[in-house]
C-alpha cells in the first residue's frame, strides 16, 4: 500500500496546478473506494502543501547574498584653500540567483548621492537619513562561450580607472564571448535620453584582450576602443548632473567641444612571488583618436605585492598616471585623484592589511597635480576600514 500511496502523492504534486478543491474530490473517492483511509489522505493533503511551499522559495537554493561596509576617514588638502576633513561611510548589499540553467539575475543596493563614480555618503546634516540608490540591476544569459548582458551592470571590461572609476555601472546592453585564453566584449550604453531629440548621447565600446601565461607568469592584455556618439554640443551638465569634474574641453555655455573616442591598451603581468606574495606590474595607454583633438593622451603604470584575502595578509600598491584634458571622457574617469576628471597628473599610494577573514584596513594617498588649463592641486588621505559579509 505505501508505495501506491507514494504514486498518489507524486502524481498529486505533479499536477499541483489544481484546485484545493478537485484536490480533495478525488481524494473523497478514494477514500470511498477504500483505497485511503481519512487519516492517509489528509496526510497526503498536509504533504502537497509543504511541498509546494517549498516550491514557492526553491530559486533561493541558486541565490547569493553578499554585501560590505566602508568606514573612511578623508583629509583633502587643497593648494590655496582650507584643508577639508570628512567622516565617510559606503554600504552596498544584493544578490545573485540563477532562474534557469543559462540565466542570472542580479541587483545591489548602495549608498551615495547619485554621482556614478562613487558610493560614499558623508556624515552630515545633523543625522539626516541617508540615501539608497540602485547600483546595479540586470539579467545575464550565457549560451557555451557566449554571454549577453542587459539593464544596469558590473563593467565588463578590463581596463584601470583612467577610462572606468571602478563604482561605474553602465547602463545598457553588452555581449561576452571567452573561448580558452582569448577574449572579446561588447557593449553599447546609453549615456543620456533627451525627450525633445533623437540624437541621444551614446557609448559603443569593443575589446579583445588575452589571458593566460607567459614565461609561467600570469598575462593579461587588452585593446579596447570606447566611441561616444551625439555627445558634441550636449551639455555636460546635462549629462552628467549629480558629478561635474574638470579637464574636458568645453564651449563658453558648458556643451562638449568633442567626441571622445579612446583607443585603450591595459595589460598586467605578474613578475614574480615570493612568500606565496605575488609582485605584478600593470598599466594603460590611451589615446583619444577622435581627429582636431590635440590633448589626447594618457598613461598610467604602476604595481601590487601581496593580496588581501586571509587573516594577517598585506599588500602595497603604487601608480602614476598623467591623463591630458580630453584623452578620455572625464564623467567616467576616476574621481578620487585631485577631484577627479582628466588634466591631471599625479601619485598613488596604497597599503592593506586583512584584519580578520572578513574586515581589512587600508590607507590610501594620492598626490594630484594640474595639467593646463586646469590649476588646481589636491593631495588626499583615505583611512578605511572594510567589513565583506
Amino acid at each position: 500500500m505505501w508505495k501506491f500511496r507514494i504514486i498518489i502523492f507524486s502524481s498529486l504534486l505533479s499536477f499541483s496546478f489544481l484546485f484545493a478543491g478537485e484536490m480533495d474530490i478525488l481524494l473523497e473517492k478514494l477514500i470511498k473506494k477504500g483505497v485511503l483511509t481519512k487519516e492517509e489522505a489528509k496526510e497526503i493533503k498536509e504533504e502537497v502543501k509543504k511541498e509546494k511551499e517549498k516550491e514557492k522559495y526553491s530559486f533561493l537554493k541558486d541565490t547569493k547574498f553578499s554585501g560590505d561596509l566602508r568606514i573612511r576617514y578623508q583629509r583633502d588638502n587643497i593648494e590655496g584653500e582650507p584643508h577639508r576633513d570628512r567622516e565617510r561611510f559606503r554600504g552596498r548589499f544584493g544578490f545573485k540567483t540563477n532562474i534557469g540553467e543559462n540565466t542570472e539575475v542580479g541587483m545591489r543596493l548602495a549608498t551615495g548621492v547619485g554621482e556614478q563614480t562613487s558610493t560614499n555618503q558623508t556624515f552630515e546634516n545633523a543625522f539626516s537619513q541617508k540615501n539608497i540608490w540602485i547600483d546595479r540591476f540586470y539579467v545575464k544569459h550565457r549560451i557555451s562561450d557566449f554571454g549577453i548582458i542587459a539593464g544596469k551592470m558590473e563593467n565588463p571590461f578590463y581596463c584601470t580607472d583612467m577610462i572606468w572609476d571602478s563604482d561605474i555601472n553602465p547602463e545598457g546592453i553588452a555581449f561576452t564571448y571567452q573561448k580558452n585564453n582569448f577574449f572579446t566584449n561588447l557593449g553599447v550604453f546609453i549615456l543620456d535620453e533627451f525627450k525633445s531629440s533623437t540624437d541621444d548621447p551614446m557609448l559603443y565600446s569593443f575589446q579583445i584582450g588575452y589571458k593566460g601565461k607567459i614565461i609561467e607568469r600570469d598575462f593579461k592584455i587588452g585593446f579596447g576602443l570606447y566611441l561616444t556618439d551625439s555627445l558634441k554640443n550636449k551639455k555636460q551638465d546635462d549629462i552628467s548632473p549629480n558629478y561635474k569634474p574638470k579637464g574636458n574641453t568645453l564651449t563658453s555655455d558648458g556643451k562638449y567641444s568633442y567626441e571622445y573616442k579612446p583607443l585603450s591598451i591595459p595589460i598586467e603581468f605578474t613578475v614574480f612571488e615570493v612568500a606565496n606574495k605575488s609582485f605584478k606590474l600593470y598599466g594603460e595607454y590611451i589615446r583619444n583618436i577622435e581627429s582636431g583633438v590635440s590633448e589626447n593622451e594618457g598613461y598610467l603604470i604602476g604595481f601590487t605585492f601581496g593580496k588581501l584575502k586571509e587573516k594577517g595578509d598585506w599588500e602595497f600598491g603604487y601608480n602614476y598616471r598623467k591623463i591630458e584634458g580630453d584623452a578620455t571622457l572625464a564623467i567616467l574617469s576616476d574621481s578620487d585623484i585631485n577631484g577627479g576628471g582628466t588634466s591631471l597628473k599625479g601619485h598613488k599610494i596604497s597599503f592593506g592589511y586583512q584584519v580578520s577573514k572578513n574586515s581589512s584596513f587600508g590607507i590610501t594617498y594620492f598626490i594630484g597635480q594640474p595639467l593646463s588649463p586646469r590649476t588646481d592641486k589636491r593631495n588626499t588621505l583615505q583611512i578605511d576600514y572594510l567589513i565583506k559579509f
